[in-house]
């Protein structure tokens, strides 16, 4: 038949059922658990048709094909038995084993609960949960969301750092407000739109906002255990010093580098290792044309003509430090003016020749006004000389027009040729270092006749030309580098800072290149590509076990990038990067992205590198440094902050839970780990009763164990809504964050916050209201099998005096403390130290604490008796008054033997004498169905009978005196000074004899005489 195996001995279905043949037991543990032993004590139970089987005797027991097994766990052990079933690698049919197991290893064969104590004061800080319960929010509190994937920091616009993040609020609906969201303790609306987000309720699609992605964090790449902000790019920074310089002029082949330095020092010499034959890379850019046709973007430029192009021309396009490597899919070359009839040319010609040619300290820049269009120029290097000064002059004002030419030692600016269109052309303040105090203006006159030139033109395509199209470059003027591919270049020969160079094709010298076309830039770049790398990594950018499809890198500046001269001034420093990544799977070749920042800004930055790939794969990344670190005073520090890679697999939904988008833009506008520090005020928003209610509570607690609405005392919780709990302000708000609280525990929890109490009445969840009340019943010794016993506990200095009160304030959302002290004792010399949960309100916390400190000081009465079962007639918390017939009491309790109604009033007979020598005689009822009546006053008629006034609260009509079944009332005779002993009901134990034991304790009103007070405040 088969092998049940259950999680406990409590009533409920197997956990895995398994067939079984004709074996023993031991045969069957053997086959179905790995690692089990017969020789060792076992974690489990076993039951053969009902006989339990001890260990020692499974080896004997055989099993029939009909037989039925049962399998338990039952803790046991020293400790030593634990050790060696640790080690158990448990087989599918061993659950019992594998249940026990993970409730004992991390024992230590003690008793501990299964996760930290919940803390008042919860970990200020948004976290990942992994295996911990989800959040339950009741009611309004404060949360700091959990992550439900890895956040997302990254550079956006160099010197901010943006940070995505997903997270979860909890089980539920919620409700909140742009108010109710901080960071620490900042509203966000102090942060504008550098803060968004974007709730999802449970379930929603949330498919579409990217702060939902998968993001991988590489564990490898980031900080590191020095202190630093990640890996330190200058280790993989070329060994040789490099030459950097202000400028270069490129002019056929030569290339000549102007105010060069290398290492810190000023130098008129190139590096000992450029010698003839070194391979160089040369980026050379210059201001081209960006128009559109068809498909492609269209670029043109006089620069254009150094390539010597045709379609199909493998070309390097290098725009904003990327570069593309693309095809040329159409060139259409240059055609020259055709000169106009007469006219002349518009200039501007200065009045004296510049007074310096080093700019790089303080910076020139104006602006022209020509044919309707503005261009400006800006001097900001070291040019030397009038050559290199006009060249880098003309190179901004490329497709203007205009050039810039030396006239006679003096700079002017004029319509660059016929035919000329005539007019003035203007310009903003000239400045005199290089203009002189009074440049002159002259206006052009129109040519007839002639045409205009045009460009050298080009389309570019990936692939090949008939690849697909290029576009997407900004149309007007751009700054551009374009190459044959590679943009590799051989030095022939080297004369002191000018060098000259072949260019290479596919390795191979290109006879056929005539030079660059004459110009001197500042974006250059000149390096050696056969200098030795040196990489940081290659490291995984996902797990081994994903696949990505897009990765990042973070290049983080702290210092910023800034170059200074021997004065000490600014000037722009350039930092030169490479990435390679292959599929680490196939281990093919590297693929690459160059780059260059150049920047002069000597506050901290970063760059963030996107890159999506083709193909999904494991992939693998390094990284390095392609110039020299630091020289020259540079501060260019760089550090690979961050490798992340998008995972594929992520869910498009989250049942059940709350979840919230947030984009938060920190850099230096907040101090760091703020964006780790998102907190928000919530309102949980019931399925059943209203939000922070504490019924609603309640009910959310009992549906979500599968209470059924029969099963639910509604009546009794909604009434006690009305009157009490809605009335007094009093709610329940709490975070249960943990699993060290059993539902009951979290219901009492609730219950205790409206100050009552939780309890099981007539098979219905129900709840009670702790305070002054009337008595709900009686128990006489008519109702008891054994005397009534009364135990007395003295006052003495173990007392408390006090008690302390420590609760999570609404509105400071800290762990506050309120005193809770009587006038005659304020300075109390033993105080309770009282955790009170739900409460965020110090009034309702100070009228708790005073109910326990009036307790303390005035509940000494503890009753004990046993009944049959006429104690259930009542629940926990029920007042009562509980009587006895010891002389001198001034208590009588009897039977009612006879009841009959008699106008207006209801004469009784007792079955015994009563005593009408009582000061004041009165007397209660305890009906057959166990309450009691108010206290009466009876009439006298003689030693046995009294009359009563027929009110309704007698309920006279509900008395069975006919029926031999039902016992009769009680009547409780006693005066008016004294009517037994007033009792709070604690506990009712069933025994198995059919009675029932009781406890109760003391009660008196005096208890709840701060039920409506006001925190006075703090002990002075």
């Amino acid at each position: 038949m088969t092998v049940k195996i259950f999680p406990s001995h409590l009533p409920g279905e197997p956990l895995e059922v398994h067939e079984h043949g004709a074996m023993t037991l031991h045969e069957w543990f053997s086959k179905n658990v790995a690692g089990y032993e017969q020789d060792i004590r076992q974690p489990v139970i076993a039951e053969v048709n009902g006989k339990r089987i001890s260990g020692n005797e499974w080896p004997l027991c055989f099993l029939k094909p009909d037989s039925q097994i049962k399998i338990y766990p039952t803790p046991y052990g020293t400790g030593l038995e634990f050790a060696a079933w640790a080690a158990i690698a448990v087989a599918v049919a061993s659950a019992a084993y594998s249940i026990y197991m993970m409730s004992t290893l991390d024992t230590g064969g003690g008793t501990a609960s299964g996760s930290d104590a919940l803390s008042l004061n919860p970990a200020q800080a948004n976290t990942a949960k992994l295996g911990d319960p989800i959040r339950e929010v009741f009611g309004r509190y404060r949360i700091f969301p959990d992550y439900i994937v890895q956040p997302v920091s990254r550079f956006v616009d160099k010197t901010s750092y943006e940070t995505k993040m997903f997270l979860c609020l909890g089980r539920g609906q919620f409700s909140l407000t742009n108010g109710d969201i901080k960071v620490g303790s900042t509203p966000i609306s102090s942060f504008g739109n550098d803060f968004s987000y974007t709730v999802y309720p449970p379930g929603a699609d949330v498919s579409s906002d990217e702060r939902s992605e998968n993001w991988f964090n590489s564990t490898e790449v980031g900080s590191t255990s020095g202190g630093g902000t990640g890996l330190d790019m200058g280790t993989s920074s070329p060994d040789e010093d490099t030459v950097s310089a202000d400028a270069a002029t490129f002019s056929g082949t030569f290339v000549s580098l102007i105010a060069a330095t290398m290492g810190d020092n000023e130098t008129s010499d190139l590096p000992k290792n450029w010698a003839e034959g070194t391979i160089l890379t040369i980026i050379a850019p210059d201001t081209f044309t960006v128009g559109t046709t068809g498909l492609f973007s269209l670029i043109s430029g006089g620069s254009l003509s150094e390539l010597q192009a045709f379609v199909g021309m493998p070309v390097t396009l290098n725009y904003n430090g990327s570069d593309y490597d693309l095809y040329i899919a159409s060139y259409s070359p240059a055609v020259e003016p055709i000169p106009g009839v007469g006219g002349s040319a518009a200039m501007i010609k200065a009045s004296a020749a510049p007074s310096t040619y080093d700019f790089s300290v303080n910076t020139e820049t104006f602006t022209l006004v020509w044919d309707g269009a503005t261009y400006s120029v800006s001097l900001l290097a070291n040019y030397a000389n009038m050559s290199s000064l006009v060249d880098s002059v003309n190179t901004q004002l490329s497709n203007s027009g205009l050039v810039a030419v030396d006239n006679s030692g003096r700079l002017s600016i004029i319509e660059a040729s016929s035919p000329y269109i005539g007019g003035s052309l203007n310009s903003s303040a000239l400045p005199s270092s290089v203009f002189g105090a009074s440049p002159e203006y002259i206006s052009g006159t129109a040519s007839s006749g002639g045409a205009a030139g045009i460009k050298t033109s080009i389309t570019l395509a990936y692939d090949s030309a008939t690849g697909t199209p290029f576009s997407g470059l900004p149309v007007g003027s751009e700054r551009l580098a374009i190459g044959l591919q590679d943009n590799q270049y051989r030095i022939t020969s080297t004369d002191a800072l000018t060098i000259t160079v072949s260019r290479l094709n596919s390795g191979v010298v290109d006879d056929t290149w005539q030079g660059f076309n004459t110009r001197t830039v500042l974006d250059f770049v000149v390096s050696g590509i056969n200098d030795d790398e040196k990489w940081l990594g290659p490291f995984l950018a996902c797990p081994e076990n994903e696949i990505t499809d897009m990765f990042e890198v973070d290049f983080s500046f702290p210092n910023g990038v800034c170059g200074f001269d021997s004065k000490g001034n600014k000037r722009i420093r350039h930092v030169e990067w490479e990435i390679q990544w292959r599929n680490y799977a196939e281990g093919n070749g590297w693929k690459s992205r160059k780059g260059i920042y150049a920047e002069q800004n000597p506050n901290g930055m970063g760059f963030n590198e996107n890159f999506q790939l083709d193909t999904p794969g494991l992939v693998e990344v390094r990284c390095r440094r392609r110039n020299d670190q630091g020289s020259n005073n540079a501060r260019d520090s760089m550090y690979w902050k961050t490798l992340r890679s998008r995972l594929q697999a992520r869910p498009k939904s989250y049942a059940g839970v709350t979840t919230i988008g947030i984009t938060f833009v920190t850099g230096s506008k907040v101090a760091a780990q703020s964006d780790r520090r998102i907190n928000m005020v919530v309102t949980r928003n019931y399925d059943n009763g209203g939000d922070r209610t504490i019924s609603g509570a309640i009910y959310h607690i009992l549906t979500s164990l599968g209470f059924k609405s029969r099963e639910i005392d509604r009546e009794a919780m909604d009434a006690l809504e009305i009157k009490y709990w809605t009335p007094r302000g009093e709610t329940f708000d709490f975070s249960a964050d943990s699993d060290d609280k059993s539902a009951l525990e979290t219901a009492q929890m609730i219950t205790n916050a409206g100050m009552s109490y939780f309890l099981l009445s007539d098979g219905l969840a129900s709840a009670g209201r702790e305070g002054v009340k009337n008595w709900t019943g009686i128990i006489s010794p008519q109702e008891t099998t054994e005397y009534l016993q009364t135990a007395f506990s003295a006052p003495s200095q173990d007392d408390y005096g006090g008690v302390d009160v420590t609760y999570i304030d609404g509105t400071t959302w800290a762990s506050e403390t309120v005193q809770c002290r009587t006038p005659e004792n304020p300075t109390p010399s033993k105080i309770e130290a009282y955790t009170l949960y739900g409460v965020t309100d110090r009034n309702r916390a100070y009228r708790i604490g005073m109910r326990r400190l009036m307790k303390y000081r005035q509940q000494r009465l503890t009753f004990t008796t046993t009944t049959e079962m006429d104690a259930l007639c009542y629940n926990y918390g029920d007042r009562l008054v509980l009587t006895d017939d010891i002389p001198g009491h001034n208590t009588i309790s009897s039977l009612i033997i006879e009841a009959a109604r008699e106008g207006n009033n209801i004469r009784l007979v007792s079955g015994e004498p009563l005593d009408w020598s009582f000061a004041n005689p009165r007397c209660l009822i305890r009906f057959q169905d166990g309450s009691a009546s108010p206290l009466l006053t009876p009439t006298k008629v003689d030693e046995y009978t009294l009359f009563l006034p027929l009110t309704d609260t007698l309920n006279f009509d509900s008395w069975e005196m006919e029926d031999a079944s039902i016992e009769p009332p009680r009547l409780i005779f006693c005066s008016s000074e004294r009517q037994g002993y007033d009792a709070l009901m604690t506990e009712i134990t069933p025994s198995s004899d059919g009675t029932c034991e009781v406890t109760a304790r003391e009660y008196k009103a005096s208890f709840y005489d701060y039920d409506d007070a006001i925190y006075p405040g703090d002990v002075a």
